[in-house]
C-alpha cells in the first residue's frame, strides 16, 4: 500500500473513489464486508495483469457506468467479465454462484501481462482458474493453497517461473482435476505428495526444467487421465506404480534424462491410446505385454538404450497407426506379424541391430495405410521383396546401409504415385 503505483494501492484507491457513488452493491456496507474482500481481489487481479491492455473486459478509463462485462464497472463484480465465444464455444470470464461468490476466472487469450497477485487467496469459492496463452511472469502465488475447491488451475503457455509445486499448497488442493502448468519456465521436483490429488486427471507439466524422479505416489492418482511431462530434466526410472493408472490414454515422457527398464506393470494401463518415451535412456526390452495395449495409436519409444527383439505382439495391435522404435539396439529380425497391422501408417525400425530380410508382407495390401517405412541403418540382408511397389500410401521409404543383394525388383505403373523420397 505504500507504493501508489502498486496494483494494491490503485485497488484501494478505486474502491474508496466508490465508496462515493451509488453502485448495486455498496463495497463499503459492513454487512457485505465478504464481498467488499472479493471487490477489493479482484480489482488487484486487474491492475496486477495489466488490465487496460486487455482484450476483452478492459476498463481503461475506468469508467463506472461502463456496461456488462466490464471489469471494474459499478455494476455487482459478478457481472463482469464478458461473455467469449470462440471455436470451442462460449465462456464468460467471470462467473459467479447464487450466493454472489465468484467460481470461475476464464482469463485465457486475453493480453494479461504480470503476475498473479497473491489476493487470489481471497476468492476460496474458486474451482477453476484458467489463463494459458497469456504473458503472466513471477511464482504461482503460494496464496492458491486457500483456495480448497479448486479443481482447475491452467496456465499454460505464459512466462512463469519459480517452484511449481509448493508446499504450501500441496496438501491442501485436493480436489484438482486438472493441473496445466505447461510451457513456462517452473522448477523443482515432483514432490511424493502428489499422492495427495487423488482427483487428479491431467497433470501436465511440460516444457519447463523440472527435474528429480517420478514419485511412486504417482500410482496413487487412479483417475489420471494425460500425464505430460515431456522437455524436462526428470532422471530416474519409470516407478512399477504407474501401473495402477488404468484409467490413462495418454503419456508423454519425451526429452527427459528417464532411465532402467519399462516396468512389466506399465502394460497394465489398457485404456492407453498414446505412448512417447522418446529421447531418453530407457533400457532393457519391450515386454510382449504390449498385446495388452489394444487402444493402442501411438507408440514412441526411439532414441533410448533398448535391447531385445521387436515384439511379434504388435502384429495384434490392430489400432497402432505410428510405431517409432529408431536409435535403439534392438536385434533379432522383422516379425512377419507387422504385416497385419492393418492401421500403421508410420513405421520406424531404422538404427538398431535388425538382421535377416525384410518381410514381403510389409509391402502388402494389409498394410494400405502405410505412408512411412525406415529400415535404414541395420543389418538386414538378402534381396528386396518383389512386392515393394505394393505400399499404396506409402510417402517415404529408406532402406539404405544395409547389407541387401540383388537387384532392385521391377516397378509397375501406378506404383509408388505417393512416393516422394
Amino acid at each position: 500500500m505504500q507504493d501508489p503505483t502498486s496494483p494494491q494501492s490503485k485497488a484501494a484507491e478505486w474502491i474508496l473513489k466508490e465508496c462515493e457513488a451509488e453502485v448495486p452493491i455498496d463495497p463499503c456496507t459492513p454487512s457485505q464486508l465478504e464481498y467488499n474482500e472479493q471487490r477489493y481481489a479482484l480489482a488487484v487481479l486487474y491492475f496486477s495483469l495489466t488490465g487496460d491492455g486487455w482484450n476483452d473486459g478492459s476498463n481503461s478509463n475506468l469508467d463506472p457506468s461502463a456496461p456488462a462485462g466490464t471489469w471494474l464497472s459499478n455494476l455487482d463484480d459478478c457481472e463482469w467479465g464478458t461473455e467469449i465465444s470462440g471455436a470451442n464455444g462460449s465462456y464468460n470470464q467471470l462467473v459467479c454462484n447464487d450466493e454472489g461468490h465468484v467460481i470461475n476466472l476464464n482469463l485465457q487469450t486475453n493480453n494479461l501481462i504480470g503476475s498473479i497477485p497473491p489476493e487470489i487467496g481471497v476468492l476460496s469459492y474458486l474451482t477453476s482458474y484458467i489463463s494459458f496463452t497469456n504473458a503472466q511472469s513471477g511464482m504461482i502465488p503460494s496464496t492458491l493453497g486457500l483456495i480448497t475447491p479448486l479443481e482447475t488451475f491452467d496456465v499454460e503457455f505464459n512466462n512463469m517461473d519459480g517452484t511449481l509445486f509448493q508446499e504450501e499448497y500441496m496438501t491442501s488442493l485436493t480436489n484438482l482435476v486438472n493441473w496445466r502448468t505447461s510451457n513456462n519456465n517452473f522448477v523443482g521436483s515432483i514432490p511424493s505428495e502428489i499422492g495427495l490429488w487423488t482427483k487428479l486427471q491431467n497433470l501436465w507439466v511440460s516444457d519447463n526444467v523440472i527435474t528429480g524422479s517420478i514419485p511412486s505416489e504417482i500410482g496413487q492418482l487412479v483417475d489420471m487421465d494425460v500425464l505430460l511431462g515431456y522437455k524436462n530434466q526428470i532422471t530416474g526410472s519409470i516407478p512399477s506404480d504407474i501401473g495402477n493408472l488404468g484409467k490413462m490414454t495418454w503419456i508423454d515422457m519425451e526429452d527427459n534424462q528417464l532411465s532402467g527398464v519399462i516396468p512389466e506393470e506399465f502394460y497394465t494401463n489398457v485404456e492407453l491410446a498414446e505412448v512417447i518415451l522418446r529421447n531418453n535412456t530407457l533400457t532393457g526390452t519391450i515386454s510382449d505385454s504390449v498385446i495388452s495395449l489394444t487402444k493402442m495409436t501411438t507408440f514412441w519409444v526411439s532414441n533410448n538404450e533398448l535391447t531385445g527383439a521387436v515384439p511379434t505382439t504388435f502384429g495384434e495391435l490392430l489400432s497402432l497407426d505410428s510405431l517409432e522404435l529408431q536409435n535403439n539396439m534392438l536385434s533379432g529380425t522383422i516379425p512377419e506379424e507387422l504385416g497385419s497391422m492393418s492401421a500403421i501408417e508410420i513405421l520406424a525400425l531404422d538404427q538398431n541391430d535388425l538382421t535377416g530380410t525384410i518381410p514381403s508382407n510389409l509391402f502388402g495390401f494389409s498394410l494400405s495405410k502405410l505412408k512411412i517405412l525406415y529400415l535404414n541403418d541395420n543389418q538386414l540382408t538378402g534381396t528386396l521383396p518383389e512386392n515393394l511397389g505394393g505400399s499404396p500410401r506409402l510417402d517415404s521409404l529408406k532402406l539404405n546401409d544395409n547389407q541387401l543383394t540383388g537387384t532392385l525388383p521391377i516397378i509397375s505403373e501406378g506404383e509408388f504415385l505417393f512416393l516422394s523420397k
